[in-house]
C-alpha cells in the first residue's frame, strides 16, 4: 500500500515555484469548443486552352468572376504514359507570376516553394503528399496526375510548418472589375522525365485549374468574399539573389558573392545547392548538397560564421529545422528566432540589409556544385477599395 502523505505536505514549501498563473487545471476535461464561422469545402474545376504545353510562358489564367471564397488553387496536370524521374511535379512548372490590374504583385519559383514546404513535414506527411499532389516518390514508367499549389495570398504553401494547415485563412474573390490573375511558366518536356531521350508527349489538353471553393450561409459568404479594403495578411517571399544556376568548381574553396541588399526584411538567405551537371534539367529540385561553412559580412564587419560543417548542422536545428527522408534541408543562415517555423504567425526578427552599404556571403562545400542563392523576406499582400492587390517588402 502507498502513502504519500509526505510528498503532499511538501507542496506547501514550494510556494516560491508556483506564482505562475494556476488557472491549469489537468483534473477537468477540456471545454468543448465550436468553429465561429461553419463551412464546407467543394472543387471546381476549370480546363485550361490547349495552347498550355512543355515550354509555355506566362500562360494567363484570370480568376471566375463568379468566384467568390477559396481555400487554394491547384494546376492540374494529366501527364501522358513516360519514365519520370521521383516527385516528378517537382520539375514541371518553372515559376508563377500572380498580378492584379496588370501589375506583378510577386513571382514565384515553385520548386523552392514546394521543397521548403516539405521540407518541414514528417516522412508520413511528405510521402503522403507526394503521392498526392506530386506523382510519387519513386522513378516510374506510366501515367498520373499531378496538382501543383498555386502561390496565391493565402497559400498555406508558400510557409513552412506542415502542421500550419490554416495558411493565411482565405481569398476573397470579389473584387469588382478586377480579377486576380496568374501567368504560368511551364518547363520543357525533358525536366520531368527520367532520361531526356524519353520525354514525355504533348499536354496540350491536359490541364486544368483546379479551385477549392469555401460554401458557408449566404451571409458569411457575403462578409468573407468582399473584403475589398480591409484584406492585410503578412506572408513570405522567395526572391533569387542569383540569376540563375552558379558554378562552384573547386572543393573546399571559399567562394564570397556580393549580394545587392534585398530590400525588406530578410528572414533568412538559403543557399540551394545540388550536385553539379552540364545540363540544367538534369539537376535536383530536392537533393540537397549542404555547406561547410557560411558567414556574412556587412560593411567588413562579420555578422555571422559558421565556419565548421558542426556549426552549420547546430545552426539549422537550433532554428527548427528538421528534415525528412524524403525532402533533404537546404543550407541557410538565419536572421530570425526559430525561423524554421515560418508558419507561425509571429514576428521573430530579420536583418533589414539596405542599412549596410556591403552584403558578403562566403561559403564553402566539399564538392563541386551548382547553386543559387535565395532570400526569404518578409512581405504584407493587401486587397484595396478598388479591388487592386498589393504586395510590399516594405
Amino acid at each position: 500500500m502507498e502513502n504519500p502523505s509526505n510528498i503532499i505536505r511538501s507542496w506547501g514549501l514550494q510556494q516560491n515555484f508556483q506564482t505562475a498563473d494556476g488557472s491549469v487545471n489537468k483534473l477537468a476535461p477540456p471545454p468543448y469548443r465550436s468553429l465561429k464561422t461553419l463551412f464546407v469545402q467543394t472543387w471546381r474545376e476549370v480546363q485550361l486552352s490547349t495552347s498550355l504545353d512543355w515550354g509555355s510562358s506566362q500562360f494567363s489564367i484570370l480568376l471566375p468572376e463568379s468566384l467568390r471564397v477559396i481555400s487554394a488553387a491547384y494546376l492540374k496536370i494529366d501527364l501522358p504514359v513516360a519514365a519520370y524521374k521521383a516527385f516528378p511535379g517537382l520539375y514541371c512548372v518553372k515559376n508563377v507570376r500572380v498580378l492584379s490590374a496588370g501589375q506583378e504583385c510577386y513571382n514565384v519559383n515553385i520548386a523552392d516553394m514546394l521543397a521548403d514546404y516539405c521540407s518541414s513535414l514528417t516522412n508520413e506527411e511528405a510521402k503522403t503528399f507526394s503521392d498526392i499532389y506530386l506523382g510519387g516518390t519513386t522513378q516510374t514508367t506510366g501515367s498520373r496526375s499531378i496538382f501543383i499549389p498555386m502561390p496565391t495570398p493565402n497559400s498555406a504553401y508558400l510557409n513552412r510548418n506542415g502542421h500550419d494547415t490554416a495558411g493565411h485563412g482565405i481569398l476573397p474573390c470579389f473584387t469588382g472589375n478586377t480579377r486576380l490573375e496568374l501567368q504560368i511558366t511551364l518547363n520543357d518536356a525533358q525536366f520531368p522525365a527520367h532520361d531526356a531521350g524519353s520525354s514525355p508527349a504533348s499536354i496540350s489538353g491536359a490541364c486544368s485549374i483546379m479551385y477549392h471553393e469555401v460554401q458557408m450561409t449566404q451571409k458569411d459568404v457575403e462578409r468573407y468574399s468582399d473584403l475589398r479594403g480591409n484584406y492585410n495578411i503578412i506572408t513570405r517571399r522567395l526572391q533569387d539573389l542569383s540569376s540563375g544556376w552558379q558554378s562552384y568548381t573547386v572543393a573546399n574553396a571559399e567562394t564570397s558573392v556580393v549580394l545587392s541588399s534585398p530590400q525588406g526584411v530578410v528572414t533568412q538567405l538559403l543557399i540551394i545547392a545540388v550536385a553539379a551537371d552540364d545540363d540544367d534539367h538534369r539537376l535536383s529540385a530536392k537533393d540537397f548538397v549542404k555547406a561547410t561553412s557560411i558567414k556574412v559580412t556587412a560593411d567588413s564587419n562579420v555578422q555571422l560564421n559558421l565556419d565548421t560543417p558542426y556549426k552549420c548542422a547546430i545552426h539549422l536545428w537550433t532554428n527548427g529545422f528538421v528534415e525528412n527522408e524524403h525532402f533533404p534541408n537546404a543550407s541557410r543562415i538565419s536572421f530570425a528566432a526559430h525561423s524554421g517555423e515560418d508558419a507561425s504567425h509571429v514576428y521573430k526578427g530579420g536583418y533589414r540589409m539596405t542599412i549596410a552599404s556591403n552584403i558578403v556571403l562566403s561559403f564553402t562545400f566539399s564538392q563541386a556544385v551548382k547553386y543559387r542563392i535565395v532570400a526569404t523576406q518578409l512581405q504584407r499582400i493587401t486587397c484595396d477599395n478598388r479591388g487592386v492587390f498589393h504586395a510590399s517588402l516594405e
